[in-house]
């Protein structure tokens, strides 16, 4: 299977301008012969598009049944390939960090919910941001496969649970704002020895953010970690996309 790793740009809280990004990328994948593009955690509306006032932060996520995620379907069986990319989600009156995963028939495969509570504020304490329940698996191309987002692979526990799956494929979409030379020189490979845990290849892909400001934000990145090697890359530094075999 080929699948593209795409670091797109993104505008935290420009979820239309970020749509349209996301656009160029799954073209540029179907181009180059991918059959499933996957993008990084919350790549639809932002890592920090949350405000953490709850009620304006229900007018920011959206639903897996609403129109944004009906489009993508559609975008998925016009192009005919599968796409993955994380997004703010409700449910009723609940958030969470999710990733979808959308098939070539234009319907939902899968729908993650990160397990860790990384992706809040230390300040939010409010119950209805939330987390999802565990991992599980789900057939992506005739291959087993499994998805973890960002925090939720640094914790022991949840990697013996991923373990205990035995999946083909796993999905990794992350968010970090490291220093690309901090990541290219010395933390990939931090994340290197924690895929190694895992008997599977390992896809990781981080968004790339576009905000202004001198505050730390993510700068991109994909890796195609397994069996304790970095088969394919993207450094971090600029936007870009990566094609890799599994």
């Amino acid at each position: 299977m080929k699948i593209a790793l795409a670091s797109a740009p993104f505008q935290n809280g420009k979820t239309k301008e970020n749509i349209i990004n996301m656009q160029s990328f799954i073209s540029a994948a179907k181009e180059q012969g991918a059959q499933c593009i996957l993008f990084g955690e919350t790549a639809l509306q932002g890592f920090d598009a949350f405000t953490w006032e709850i009620e304006k932060d229900r007018e920011i996520a959206i639903e897996l049944d609403g129109s944004v995620i009906q489009y993508f379907c559609r975008m998925a069986k016009e192009s005919g390939i599968c796409i993955s990319f994380g997004y703010l989600e409700k449910e009723g009156s609940c958030l969470y960090s999710s990733q979808v995963v959308i098939g070539t028939d234009g319907k939902v495969l899968a729908n993650f919910r990160r397990v860790s509570a990384g992706w809040k504020v230390p300040s939010c304490t409010h119950p209805d941001y939330r987390e999802g329940e565990g991992f599980f698996v789900f057939d992506l191309l005739g291959k087993r496969t499994a998805i973890a987002l960002c925090g939720d692979f640094w914790y022991d526990e949840r990697v013996e649970e991923m373990k205990l799956l035995q999946p083909k494929l796993v999905l990794w979409p992350v968010y970090c704002d490291y220093a690309p030379d901090e990541w290219n020189k010395t933390v990939k490979y931090e994340y290197l020895e924690q895929t190694s845990k895992i008997s599977a290849p390992v896809l990781l892909v981080n968004p790339y953010c576009n905000d202004a400001g001198d505050h730390e934000v993510s700068k991109g990145c994909c890796v195609h970690f397994e069996q304790g090697k970095i088969i394919t890359e993207l450094p971090s530094g600029s936007p870009g996309i990566v094609v890799t075999e599994v």
